[in-house]
């Protein structure tokens, strides 16, 4: 009777005990290099240990044999969980260089790195230029161009209080009358209609060998929300990225996020969060895609499930992923893809 309680306890006692030492020391706990692979050998070690009381109490018979299983597979569950993801992508740009280690290359538009805000891509949408679509995220983390900011929409102020004035003075002396107001003549040469040509994506893509089951997570910023905006991570298969499955932020529309699987004939909507994601806020959040190796799907924004599908039509392991700016400014912060448990 007394070895069948004192295994719980024994088994409780060890997994409580780095927790209840962690509140009684009144040190701060101290990280050194390979730490979490010193804390791996150490729970494996203590699970051998209990192993080998569940062993003595099973040839003692002193429990139900369906409760020592039930520890033994409560020990397996643990080691496996506290076990480190084998990480088969992994870049925070800390070095300030995309192009080694890992080796990114950029297909088409602008890429640089930030050293405050990570792999940084910008384009331009609805007439503004860059240097404007990029103020949002600068001013986050630099007050001194939210003061100079500042100071240019006090001189716009004032340019469009003189023009006003101007406008009057006109009208009174008989320079210019409301017809030529509302026609909008005002001595300048009409500027040619170039056609709504859209912006050009920025991509860049980085080859590897990525299980078929995998989790990927991309820590990012987005500067200012607009209906245009558009920022896509492609798992793909095969030279130039001919197939794969795409997750897709749409800034300030309905769906904010989609999930699409492409290949030769296109791309196609497999899932979608019906509301709008307002990442614009100024914080980084976190934008996750799980695979699992029976084919379901979860997408993940701050740790918040908004799509979850199972798609198997994708067996093959992946060549590579890819990002792509098709309007608006980001930063990523950082990216990393592990393989399965």
């Amino acid at each position: 009777m007394l070895q069948r309680l004192l295994v719980p306890v024994l088994l409780a006692g060890a997994l409580a005990a780095p927790a209840a030492a962690e509140e009684d020391s009144r040190y701060s706990e101290w990280r050194q290099e390979g730490a979490e692979a010193e804390g791996a050998v150490a729970l494996e070690e203590l699970a051998r240990e209990l192993e080998a009381l569940i062993d003595e109490a099973e040839s003692a018979r002193a429990a139900d044999p369906r409760f020592l299983q039930d520890l033994r597979d409560m020990i397996a569950a643990h080691v496996a969980e506290a076990a480190p993801r084998e990480a088969l992508i992994r870049d925070d740009f800390s070095d300030g260089d995309y192009t080694d280690d890992p080796s990114w290359e950029v297909v088409s538009g602008d890429f640089s790195v930030d050293r405050r805000l990570g792999l940084r891509t910008t384009i331009p949408l609805s007439g503004a230029d860059t240097e404007t679509m990029r103020l949002s995220l600068d001013t986050i983390l630099d007050k001194d161009t939210i003061l100079e900011t500042k100071d240019e929409l006090l001189d716009d102020a004032g340019e469009l209080l003189d023009k006003g004035k101007d406008t009057v003075d006109d009208l009174l002396s008989g320079e210019k009358t409301f017809g030529d107001l509302l026609s909008g003549d005002d001595d300048e040469e009409p500027e040619e209609d170039s056609g709504p040509d859209g912006p050009e994506p920025a991509e860049i893509v980085l080859e590897a060998d990525i299980a078929n089951a995998f989790a990927l997570e991309v820590e990012m910023m987005s500067g200012i929300a607009h209906r245009d905006a558009q920022f896509e991570i492609d798992l793909f298969q095969g030279r130039g990225g001919a197939s794969g499955y795409r997750l897709s932020y749409i800034a300030g529309d309905d769906p904010g996020l989609l999930l699409s699987r492409f290949g030769r004939r296109g791309a196609e909507v497999i899932g979608e969060h019906d509301d709008a994601l307002a990442l614009e806020d100024g914080a980084s959040h976190t934008v996750a895609l799980v695979r699992e190796s029976d084919g379901t799907m979860t997408a993940t924004v701050d740790g918040a499930e908004l799509i979850r599908v199972t798609s198997s039509a994708l067996e093959d392991p992946f060549d590579g992923v890819s990002l792509v700016n098709g309007g608006g400014d980001y930063a990523i912060r950082s990216i990393a893809i592990y393989g399965e448990q």
